[in-house]
């Protein structure tokens, strides 16, 4: 996808995309606790911006969304 930004035509990631990046972010094990909870708030966020975002999302996520 492309935007103007700052008066320039650039490629930006979707939504859909970005939240991917974080949804492997997220799961990986080897990725220090505190960058995968960062990450985690990243979903959460983009969840309560954009609900249909949750669709993507591991059961636990979608299930501490729902109960929030």
């Amino acid at each position: 996808m492309e935007a103007t930004v700052l008066g320039v035509r650039v490629k930006v990631a979707c939504r859909e995309d970005v939240t991917q990046g974080k949804l492997w972010a997220y799961g990986d094990p080897h990725r220090r606790l505190s960058r995968r909870k960062k990450d985690e708030l990243n979903l959460i966020r983009l969840a309560e911006a954009y609900p249909e975002l949750k669709a993507l999302y591991p059961s636990e996520l979608r299930e501490q969304l729902d109960r929030g």
